[in-house]
């Protein structure tokens, strides 16, 4: 296929710095594509007809046929193009990242291999490192404006993120293809050791608490201002690790995601066994936790219905808890510090219960099978043998050792 870059139309190239584009609107970051964007090397006729109704048919209205082309740069490896939304999200950037992988796997293409073609005009993010670390590297349409024409040995066309098989939108609480796949290369991309550790220690216990700060995500929020937060954290916090600072064998951590690289965040997940946030994108890291952990996501009234977290969750097998406190503007309440006590301390009493419940359960059912070999009926007039046992040794001199032994028959045991 062949894409002519200067036929798409924008009012940016996409990757400024975000303090050159603060309040830009959103639809600057998207372009608009002429006639002849897309040309095949070949002559079709009536081909538009057979063009799908779907999130493409915008993009290859712009498609024609040719037989001749000027001088054309070429792109042997094969490249998946990605038109981005929400793309300093975090959840739906590894849906995104989800659904590419799901390409590589289904092309049989190793993602290390892989070229990703941004269609889109977003500036630089702070999850753009994700792209560069899952597959071989990525490229701004906007900066190839100067290549007149580029032919794609091989061009592959990414879901849109409503589409992706993680979205909340499927409704899945069970992994879709590939999924543990995908959760392994993103933590090896990082350096990750993903392997140590996979049982629950419930005499060494980490539990982290994610707290939301402001901070620039993208031009339209040019404050920083992040919503549900909580308005009295430190006094939360220090509450939390009095509490926790009376067991021994709980750690208790808190950060916030922000200003910390995404190898940092996915170190903090891996090892975390108990994992407490408010409803955010930053509980997606849940897909990183290690099997059988626990997540609580703290939600308002306005929020409770919201299943993204419990989803992802349910795919990863991490007991998924989710509690309701009262909305922020009564956040310094002692109510609502107790519920945020609470629903730290329910599921780990709960957890840790259930651990030795499984030790206990295993030496009962060792007890019961213990009584039942002697709950039973011997009928010794079938124990059939020469002797009886006990006699002097002076009466039987010279008998064979096998007179010493019975002979047992059928229902001599009931």
């Amino acid at each position: 296929i062949i894409l002519q870059p200067k036929l798409a139309k924008g009012k940016r190239l996409g990757g400024e710095n975000i303090q050159d584009v603060l309040n830009q609107h959103e639809h600057d970051e998207y372009f608009q594509f002429e006639k002849e964007f897309i040309q095949l090397p070949c002559n079709i006729q009536e081909f538009h007809d057979k063009i799908p109704n779907d999130h493409l048919s915008s993009i290859f209205s712009s498609l024609s046929t040719s037989k001749v082309f000027p001088e054309l740069h070429m792109i042997n490896e094969t490249t998946i193009a990605v038109n981005r939304h929400d793309y300093v999200n975090f959840y739906h950037t590894i849906t995104d990242v989800y659904t590419v992988y799901l390409l590589c796997c289904f092309f049989q293409r190793d993602p290390k291999s892989v070229r990703i073609l941004f269609l889109d005009a977003h500036p630089k993010g702070n999850l753009d490192i994700l792209w560069s670390q899952m597959f071989h590297s990525y490229t701004r349409l906007g900066h190839l404006k100067n290549s007149s024409s580029i032919f794609y040995r091989e061009l592959i066309w990414s879901q849109p993120q409503s589409k992706s098989e993680i979205d909340v939108q499927r409704n899945r609480g069970t992994a879709p293809s590939f999924f543990f796949e995908f959760r392994q290369h993103v933590l090896k991309q990082f350096n990750i050791n993903y392997e140590t550790n996979e049982k629950v220690n419930c005499q060494s216990l980490n539990l982290f608490f994610l707290v939301r700060h402001n901070y620039v995500a993208h031009p339209r929020n040019p404050s920083g201002k992040v919503t549900r937060q909580l308005s009295n954290e430190k006094q939360i916090l220090d509450d939390l690790k009095t509490k926790f600072s009376n067991y021994s064998n709980i750690h208790f951590s808190a950060n916030h995601f922000e200003q910390l690289t995404i190898e940092e965040q996915l170190n903090t997940i891996i090892q975390t066994d108990v994992f407490i946030g408010m409803h955010g994108a930053g509980l997606t890291h849940v897909l990183f936790m290690k099997p059988n952990r626990i997540l609580v996501e703290l939600v308002t009234s306005s929020w409770k219905t919201q299943k993204h977290f419990e989803l992802v969750a349910s795919m990863n097998n991490v007991n998924y808890h989710r509690c309701l406190i009262i909305d922020g503007s009564l956040g310094t309440s002692q109510m609502f510090k107790d519920s945020i006590l609470n629903c730290s301390d329910d599921p780990l009493k709960q957890w840790c219960e259930n651990e030795v419940k499984l030790c206990n359960s295993s030496l009962i059912i060792y007890n019961k099978l213990f009584a039942i070999t002697h709950s039973i009926i011997l009928q010794p007039k079938l124990a059939k043998g020469k002797r009886l046992g006990g006699e002097n040794i002076q009466d039987v001199l010279n008998q064979h050792e096998h007179d010493e032994y019975f002979q047992f028959e059928k229902e001599f045991i009931q």
